[in-house]
């Protein structure tokens, strides 16, 4: 019920607390301590570029997602769940795959799906 309830929000509306994301916008996601760049890309004419190699942080761990802008910069908190980013948005829980995807329209989420092949390839993955 909450899942579709959020399909449904984020179909008529980007959530309370979202920035728009113009290109040029640099989206980090990276440790509490912000020591560690998880993931780093670029928006260019609507498509997230890759900058740096993603590392995929261990199931559960805590992250920020950092999103600087021309004008202003955010910081959201969330946390790695079954191979999914998930942030939490004035109360809300969300997918930042689905953000990208169904808010923003970005093309270009590949860094996200490295994550799910890489776990899944692993020897070790649970």
């Amino acid at each position: 019920m909450a899942g579709l309830l959020l399909t449904v929000l984020l179909a008529l509306a980007p959530l309370p607390g979202l920035p728009s994301l113009p290109d040029g916008t640099e989206v980090r996601v990276v440790s509490p301590n912000l020591r560690t760049v998880y993931l780093f890309w670029r928006i260019e004419q609507g498509a997230l570029q890759l900058k740096a190699r993603p590392i995929r942080p261990s199931e559960n761990t805590s992250i920020r997602l950092i999103v600087k802008t021309k004008n202003s910069l955010h910081v959201y908190e969330g946390r790695v769940r079954a191979g999914e980013i998930y942030l939490l948005l004035d109360d809300n829980i969300v997918n930042l795959r689905e953000v990208f995807d169904k808010v923003y329209h970005l093309r270009g989420v590949r860094a996200l799906q490295f994550w799910k092949e890489r776990k899944e390839g692993e020897p070790n993955a649970p």
